[in-house]
């Protein structure tokens, strides 16, 4: 029984074997033509993830060398130090301009952002950040930028936008690592524009969905703040 069985399967491997080889007699020059087309697209691929590689490493480079300067260029001056921030982020910009994929292009407009932070230029940073955000939605520091966009809407008393960028991060990135800060900041905001039913609900969400958070305990102490009982999950 057990050599039968290892015959059929022979059978079939080699009736196989015969048909992959009268297609190829019948079929040469379809078979010739189908490998160089294969071996063509290897070597292009081949040489594209060669292309792109290098690229991106050239641009981390320049982006590193910019940046390097930046910080060289630092003076207790105000005018020279704006001056020199202005020529880093005009530098920044054909760089990231000139990007097609990679760090630079995904994430330059973070970085540009920052260094307007740093500087507490908060409407450069807002508009930076937000250009991040609409480029790279997806990812791990959209977020993040969003928060540091609400935070520059802040320092400049716009606590109207702030209010709609916290909006914005709960519909979008309610589940994200930083659930929680958007919850606790968006009650913070809620807070601050006088919607207390609204800033107490925001807290809640921190209490009962993220009891160990460090936020959980700055909400617990806000709801005090505001005579109120934080609930219990």
């Amino acid at each position: 029984m057990e050599n039968r069985e290892i015959n059929i399967r022979r059978n079939i491997v080699e009736r196989s074997l015969m048909g992959i080889k009268d297609y190829i007699r019948k079929n040469s020059k379809t078979v010739i033509y189908g490998l160089i087309a294969l071996i063509i697209i290897i070597v292009l691929a081949g040489g594209l993830i060669i292309y792109i590689d290098k690229r991106e490493t050239t641009e981390l480079i320049k982006l590193e060398q910019i940046l390097d300067a930046y910080k060289n260029l630092q003076t207790s001056n105000d005018e020279n130090r704006i001056q020199a921030l202005e020529n880093t982020v005009k530098s920044l910009n054909a760089l990231i301009e000139r990007s097609f994929f990679g760090y630079v292009h995904n994430n330059g407009y973070y970085i540009v952002g920052g260094l307007y932070y740093n500087e507490r230029k908060y409407a450069q940073s807002k508009d930076y950040y937000l250009k991040f955000v609409k480029r790279s939605p997806k990812s791990i520091f959209a977020p993040l930028g969003l928060q540091q966009a609400a935070r520059s809407c802040e320092y400049m008393n716009d606590n109207k936008g702030a209010l709609e960028i916290y909006k914005r991060l709960e519909k979008e990135y309610a589940g994200s690592p930083v659930a929680d800060q958007i919850y606790y900041d968006l009650g913070r905001m809620y807070q601050i524009e006088g919607d207390l039913f609204k800033s107490r609900d925001s807290f809640n969400k921190v209490v009962i969905s993220f009891p160990r958070s460090d936020f959980a305990q700055k909400a617990r102490e806000r709801l005090v703040m505001l005579g109120l009982s934080p609930k219990k999950a």
